[in-house]
């Protein structure tokens, strides 16, 4: 397998998850366009999960535009997106701008390979303890996961519900300090592949070793329940914290928004 199989089927694996969420959720919607672009309403108040995925190494402007106009019939007002692998064509730029999704942004798209045996990563050296969350334990996610992103808690709980993070699929995580929860973050098991989202500490317990922690946990988890390959989006900052734990960036992704 090359690499870029390696990287195409994470991305499918990302794909797959973001469907995976719209599909457990009461209202949730989802579709696929006729060259395989997902369009996904979830509810939530984050823009890149109600809206387009397309992982076609070149989008095709038409599919675009199609499920862009489905999409605008079902947002009612939610915050949405349009993602893309690689470098979007001017044509893309402007059906974007057309619907109002005039922000284009860049974001690494980083993956680890997961050995069968290797979940035993060593300790970032933090001075915490880091657990699975139950279900119930949603508003802590989002109180840290809030804080960390300077988001209103309630953006968080906007999709993260006890429904979701009862899935079989879904794993949110915590680290605590002196029993004060001070970092979190998200796994999302699709078959072979696990995708982290959202870590994330809060600012007074930051460069402490917290958000590699948590990343870490998650690593070993995944690797136990059978994951081979991690994949994530990440911010340009947080890419050091990523690369040290030993992914890195294969390619990036663009992201449309408001």
């Amino acid at each position: 397998m090359t690499d870029n199989d390696v990287v195409s089927q994470a991305a499918g694996a990302f794909q797959a998850a973001v469907e995976a969420l719209a599909g457990v959720l009461p209202n949730g919607f989802r579709e696929r366009g006729p060259g395989g672009a997902l369009l996904t309403i979830t509810g939530s108040q984050i823009p890149a999960l109600n809206g387009i995925t397309s992982i076609a190494p070149a989008p095709d402007k038409a599919e675009i535009g199609l499920l862009s106009e489905k999409a605008e019939a079902h947002v009612q007002g939610l915050p949405w997106s349009i993602r893309l692998r690689g470098e979007p064509g001017a044509e893309i730029v402007d059906l974007a701008a057309a619907h109002g999704l005039a922000t284009l942004t860049s974001q690494p798209f980083m993956l680890l390979q997961l050995e069968s045996g290797s979940v035993g990563l060593e300790s970032g050296g933090a001075a915490a303890s880091v657990r699975p969350l139950r279900d119930d334990e949603y508003e802590t996610f989002a109180a840290v996961l809030g804080a960390a992103f300077g988001a209103p808690p309630a953006v968080i709980t906007s999709l993260y519900t006890p429904l979701v993070l009862g899935q079989s699929f879904v794993r949110a995580y915590v680290a605590e300090v002196d029993g004060v929860p001070a970092a979190a973050g998200l796994a999302i098991l699709t078959g072979r592949h696990v995708g982290l989202a959202g870590i994330g500490t809060l600012p007074e317990y930051r460069r402490r070793g917290l958000g590699r922690a948590v990343t870490e946990a998650v690593l070993r988890d995944a690797g136990a329940a059978g994951a081979r390959t991690a994949y994530l989006h990440s911010s340009d900052e947080a890419v050091p914290l990523f690369e040290q734990v030993g992914f890195r960036t294969t390619e990036f992704w663009a992201s449309f928004a408001a």
